[in-house]
C-alpha cells in the first residue's frame, strides 16, 4: 500500500478545493501515462479506479452529491424518482458518455464568474476535476462502488435500524417472558448434595429457569435483545452461589479447564461456562455491541455490521419469524414471514459479497437478491424511502464480474490505516505534521521488530500479547508465537484416555490443548468450545457435504497432529427453517453427538462454525467459511 498524502484537518475541503490535494498524485500518473510503464495485468485495461464511499467519490470526481438528482455516476439516471428502478439492463439506461461529461467539466472550468459556474453545475452536476488531466479518465466506469460503505454501513444500517426499527426505544419495551425451550437438567431433588439447604435447591431451579429463559418481546422486531439479554443473564447468574452454579455445570457435563494444578476456580468461571453452553462461537469471530441499537453503543462500524449480518441477526430473525415459529394469529405470522424473506434477500446478497472467492453464478445470485430487496422495499415497509445506496448496490454486480471478490478492492485496509494515522499525535501544522507522523510510525515499527527478535528479554516476551492487543487489537500478527511454544513444550507422551486409546490403538501419545493450522486455531472442547467446532469432509472426501463436529482431543503421533472428533447427528424429525435461504449457510442439526470418536486430519477441515441452541434437541450450525459457500441443507445421514 502506497500512502501518497494526508489531507490535514480539522475540516474537509469543500467544492473544488480537493483538486489541489489530488494534483501531486495526478502529476505522477500523467507522467507515468505519457512516458509509459509496463503493468503485468490490469482489469480490462483500466489503469485507475476510484474506490471510496459515495460522498467522497463525488467530491474527488467533482460530481453532484449522492442525494442530488444526479445520483448515479454510471448511467443517465436523472431525478430521485427513478432511484427505485431495477431495470438497468434495458435500453433506457445507457452509460454516460465520458466525452460529454468532460465537455461539461471544461465548460465549468472556463466559466468566468461563480454565478455562471453554479448555474452550469445545477444544470449538468459536473465541476472540473484534476482527474480529467488523465486522458483515460472515465468516471462512469472507473468510480467503483465500495461494498463496505454501500452495503454494510449503508443498506444494512438503514434496513435494521430504520426500516425494522431496531433501536434502543424498541429494545426498552417490556413484555412477558416465557421459556424458550425445555432441557432435561439434572434433577436437584433426586440428586441433592448433603450440604444443600432448601434455599440452595431454589437457587438451582432458578438457574435452570435463567438458562432456558427466552429473549423478551418475541413478537417484536428486536434481535439485538439477545446480546443485551446475555449481559443481564451474566449479572443475575453472578448473584448465585458458587456451589449452585457448579452443581448445574457438572450436571450438564461441563467444567472449566484448570490451566495450572491447584489454581482456584472462581464464580465468574462457572458463569461464563454456562453462558458458553448456550452459545458457542470461535474466538476469531468479532463480538458485537451488547447495547446495539442504543445511543451508548455509538456508531456500529462496518466489521461489526459484517458479523451481525452474516451470523447473529439472521439466526435471531429466522428463529423468531421463520417456519415453525408461533405467533398470535396467522396475519402476524404472514407479516413476519414476508418481512423475514425480504430481510434475508439483503442478508444473502451481503453474505455473497463477503466471500473470498467469486464466480459468475454467485455474482448473478447477488444481483437477483439485491433486485428483490429493492423491488419489495416499499411493499414490506411503506414508510421507507429508496436511497442512492440501494441503486448503487445494483452496480456492485458489474464490479464483481470485473474485479472478482470484494476483499481485493473494498475499503477495509484503507480505513484501518486511517484509524492508525488518526491515533498518532499531530498538531496539524504544515511541515511538522508529516515528520511527526513518520517518526511515530517508525518508533512503533522498531518496537514491534524488537519484541519479535529472539534476543528480546523473556520478561518482555511474556507480556508481548498485551502490547499486541493494545497496538493492533484486531490483528494477530504472529499467532503461532503464543501457542507454538506450548506445542513444542508438550513433547512428553501421556497416558491417553480409554476412548482415545481404542481409536488410535496406542497406549501413549502427545496430547495438546490447542494447535494452529494454516492460520486458524483449533482447541479441544474442554479448552475453548467455540474453537473446537469444525466443519470437515468425512474421510477427507471433498465430493460430499462437510459435517459439523466437536474436537474432543488433539493428539500427535508419527503421522503428525490429528483431531479426535465427535460429529453432530443429522436432524430428520424437525422441519428446518433455514432451508428456504440457500445462500445463508445455516442448518439444523441434532444437539446429540456420536458416542464414538473419528480421526480427522487438519487438512480435511473446511472452517469453524457457530453453534446456537435452537431447542433442547436441536442446534443451529452456521458455517463461518469465507471461501466456500456451503449449502448445509443436504445433511449426510450416513455418518452416524
Amino acid at each position: 500500500m502506497y500512502l501518497a498524502g494526508i489531507i490535514p484537518g480539522p475540516s474537509e475541503p469543500s467544492g473544488d478545493e480537493l483538486n489541489h490535494f489530488l494534483d501531486p498524485v495526478v502529476d505522477n500518473m500523467v507522467e507515468s501515462w505519457e512516458r509509459g510503464i509496463r503493468y503485468s495485468c490490469t482489469a480490462l485495461h483500466s489503469p485507475t479506479c476510484l474506490v471510496c464511499d459515495l460522498l467522497v467519490a463525488r467530491k474527488a470526481a467533482q460530481l453532484a452529491g449522492p442525494t442530488s438528482h444526479f445520483y448515479c455516476t454510471a448511467y443517465h439516471c436523472w431525478h430521485r424518482s427513478t432511484c427505485s428502478r431495477t431495470d438497468i439492463q434495458t435500453e433506457d439506461w445507457v452509460l454516460r458518455d465520458k466525452n460529454e461529461v468532460r465537455r461539461y467539466a471544461e465548460l465549468w472550468k472556463n466559466a468566468e464568474t461563480s454565478v455562471e459556474r453554479n448555474k452550469l453545475f445545477s444544470l449538468h452536476g459536473v465541476r472540473w476535476s484534476t482527474l480529467w488531466r488523465l486522458l483515460y479518465w472515465d468516471p462512469s466506469r472507473q468510480i467503483v462502488v465500495d461494498t463496505m460503505h454501500c452495503l454494510l454501513e449503508g443498506l444494512a444500517h438503514a434496513h435494521f435500524c430504520e426500516f425494522l426499527g431496531l433501536t434502543a426505544d424498541s429494545a426498552n419495551r417490556k413484555s412477558d417472558v416465557v421459556p424458550a425451550f425445555k432441557h432435561p437438567f439434572l434433577d436437584i431433588n433426586s440428586h441433592k448434595p448433603p450440604e444443600f439447604n432448601e434455599k440452595d435447591v431454589r437457587a438451582v431451579q432458578s438457574i435452570h429457569s435463567l438458562l432456558t429463559e427466552a429473549v423478551p418481546d418475541l413478537e417484536g422486531s428486536d434481535p439485538e435483545l439477545i446480546e443485551d439479554h446475555v449481559v443481564d443473564l451474566e449479572r443475575r447468574l453472578l448473584m448465585k452461589k458458587v456451589a449452585c452454579l457448579q452443581f448445574v455445570s457438572v450436571g450438564l457435563g461441563i467444567e472449566p479447564e484448570v490451566m495450572h494444578p491447584g489454581k482456584k476456580v472462581y464464580k465468574i468461571h462457572w458463569v461464563r461456562l454456562l453462558l458458553a453452553w448456550m452459545t458457542d462461537m470461535p474466538s476469531f469471530l468479532r463480538s458485537v455491541p451488547y447495547n446495539f441499537g442504543g445511543t451508548k453503543a455509538g456508531t456500529v462500524k462496518a466489521d461489526k455490521w459484517c458479523t451481525l449480518m452474516t451470523v447473529y441477526l439472521p439466526i435471531a430473525l429466522i428463529s423468531l419469524w421463520g417456519e415453525g415459529s408461533v405467533h398470535r394469529n396467522t396475519d402476524i405470522a404472514d407479516s413476519r414471514r414476508a418481512t423475514l424473506d425480504h430481510t434475508m434477500a439483503l442478508v444473502s446478497a451481503i453474505h455473497i459479497t463477503c466471500l473470498r472467492s467469486m464466480m459468475t453464478d454467485r455474482a448473478d445470485a447477488y444481483h437477483t437478491y439485491i433486485v428483490k430487496w429493492i423491488r419489495d422495499l416499499q411493499v414490506i415497509h411503506p414508510h421507507a424511502h429508496h436511497r442512492t445506496n440501494g441503486h448503487m448496490a445494483l452496480h456492485v454486480w458489474d464490479y464483481l464480474q470485473l474485479f472478482g471478490p470484494v476483499w481485493s478492492w473494498w475499503c477495509f485496509p484503507y480505513e484501518r490505516l486511517i484509524r492508525q494515522l488518526q491515533r498518532l499525535p499531530s498538531n496539524h501544522i504544515f511541515g511538522q505534521q508529516e515528520s511527526t507522523l513518520l517518526r511515530s510510525y517508525i518508533k512503533a515499527a522498531k518496537l514491534k521488530y524488537w519484541l519479535n527478535r529472539p534476543s528480546c528479554p523473556p520478561v518482555f516476551r511474556e507480556v508481548k500479547w498485551l502490547f499486541d492487543k493494545f497496538v493492533s487489537p484486531s490483528i494477530n500478527a504472529n499467532p503461532s508465537d503464543g501457542c507454538q511454544g506450548h506445542l513444542m513444550a508438550s513433547t512428553i507422551k501421556e497416558v491417553i484416555p480409554e476412548d482415545l486409546r481404542q481409536l488410535i490403538q496406542l497406549q501413549r501419545a502427545v496430547l495438546h490443548a490447542h494447535t494452529f493450522h494454516e492460520g486458524s486455531i483449533y482447541t479441544r472442547d474442554s479448552t475453548h468450545v467455540g474453537n473446537s467446532l469444525i466443519l470437515y469432509y468425512p474421510d477427507g472426501l471433498r465430493n460430499v457435504q462437510p459435517i459439523p463436529g466437536t474436537i474432543k482431543y488433539i493428539f500427535e503421533t508419527e503421522r503428525g497432529v490429528c483431531f479426535a472428533v465427535q460429529h453432530h447427528l443429522p436432524s430428520d424429525s424437525h422441519s428446518d427453517p433455514f432451508r428456504h435461504y440457500p445462500h445463508f449457510p445455516a442448518c439444523l442439526f441434532s444437539s446429540a453427538l456420536t458416542q464414538h470418536l473419528t480421526i480427522v486430519m487438519p487438512e480435511w477441515v473446511v472452517s469453524h462454525f457457530a453453534r446456537w441452541n435452537f431447542s433442547a434437541q436441536h442446534i443451529i450450525v452456521v458455517s463461518l467459511s469465507r471461501v466456500h459457500s456451503l449449502y448445509l441443507t443436504i445433511v449426510m445421514s450416513t455418518h452416524d
